[in-house]
Formats: C-alpha cells, sequence, structure tokens
C-alpha cells in the first residue's frame, strides 16, 4: 500500500491541452508579398515531451535558398496565461525567448 503522506507529482496545466491541436508533422510553402512563386518550403513537427509540461517544435525550413532549421520549447506560465518558449537555430549562436504573446520583433531585434 503507498503511503498517504508520499508528495504527489505535479501534473501539467490544463490550459496545455489548447496546444494539443498542433501534434504532428505539417508541411509548409509559401511565398513573398507581391509574388505567387514558391519560395519557402518546410516542415514542422510537433511532440509533447515526456511528462506533459512542455510542447517541443522542430522545424526545418528553406527559405530562398537559406537552410533553416530549429528547435522550440513551448510552456505555460499560469500567471500570465501565457504560452512562453524559447528557440534555438543554426542561425543565432543564442537562445530566442518569448514572453507567450504575439510579437512583431524578430529575436535578435532591438
Amino acid at each position: 500500500m503507498a503511503d498517504e503522506t508520499q508528495a504527489q507529482l505535479p501534473t501539467p496545466d490544463s490550459a496545455l491541452r489548447r496546444l494539443d491541436r498542433f501534434v504532428g508533422t505539417w508541411s509548409m510553402e509559401g511565398h513573398l508579398i507581391g509574388s505567387q512563386d514558391i519560395t519557402v518550403r518546410g516542415q514542422t513537427t510537433f511532440r509533447w515531451l515526456p511528462g506533459g509540461f512542455f510542447l517541443e517544435q522542430h522545424n526545418t525550413l528553406n527559405f530562398l535558398g537559406l537552410e533553416i532549421d530549429s528547435l522550440e520549447v513551448i510552456g505555460h506560465d499560469p500567471e500570465n496565461g501565457t504560452f512562453p518558449s524559447t528557440v534555438y537555430s543554426n542561425l543565432s549562436p543564442a537562445p530566442c525567448r518569448t514572453g507567450g504573446r504575439s510579437t512583431t520583433t524578430p529575436c535578435g531585434s532591438p
């Protein structure tokens, strides 16, 4: 019989379930504004890390011949109701962190 005083393991916040719709592998393609030529192609895969506290996104993309490979880890901040993330990319020596809110300023920009 389990000891009743044993500490309970933490469980993921239920808000994380809103990210379930992204789980899987997705193909992408697109074009620059004003052009109909497909110049962006790639694939991204989302999966839950063991424990269910974080969602991982692995993205490979060809943007006008530039190969981009990135890994993003997405969590949940229950105090703010946001989904902050950290992105690691072959284009930057430092990780890019977001507060989980939409932004138009790319990482690495002032």
